[in-house]
């Protein structure tokens, strides 16, 4: 119980264990039962094992010719100095060559750990924001390119 964990297509935290089913509440606030045979069955991930904290991952979607170096160092600041940080733990990002549409593009995967895990979802929303922020501000990108307003 309050462990985050991912249970086929559902993800939440553990509200109850009963002999039937368990019970999670998912990011929107959705109640989901699920039957334990599905336990039994199903790959089970679990983001916390028990600890107040675990990784976020926050990924942002980049023009393939972004300087990689300059956007890491921005991603790492906005992850350091977010007030749901917990820097006791290392931080990465990650860059990965896609193709969407036959458009290309650069995935940055921004992993970092939050303090406590009930702010999962606002870390992960407040890295996101405060680097596309920078990444504006620093001509790295422009606004038409990330796809909206900052």
């Amino acid at each position: 119980v309050g462990d985050k964990v991912a249970i086929g297509e559902h993800y939440g935290e553990v509200l109850n264990i009963g002999l039937r089913s368990t019970r999670i509440v998912t990011a929107d606030d959705s109640v989901v039962s699920i039957p334990n045979g599905d336990l039994i069955s199903k790959a089970v991930s679990n983001s916390n094992s028990g600890e107040t904290n675990c990784q976020v991952v926050a990924e942002i979607y980049l023009p393939p010719y972004v300087d990689t170096d300059r956007a890491r160092e921005i991603a790492i600041q906005a992850a350091q100095v977010s007030r749901y940080a917990y820097l006791n733990k290392p931080i990465a990002v990650i860059f990965k060559n896609e193709v969407n549409h036959g458009k290309p593009f650069l995935k940055m995967r921004l992993k970092a750990y939050v303090i406590d895990i009930r702010y999962e979802f606002a870390f992960m929303s407040d890295m996101t924001e405060s680097t596309i922020k920078e990444l504006i501000k620093n001509d790295l990108v422009t606004k038409e390119e990330i796809g909206g307003e900052f």
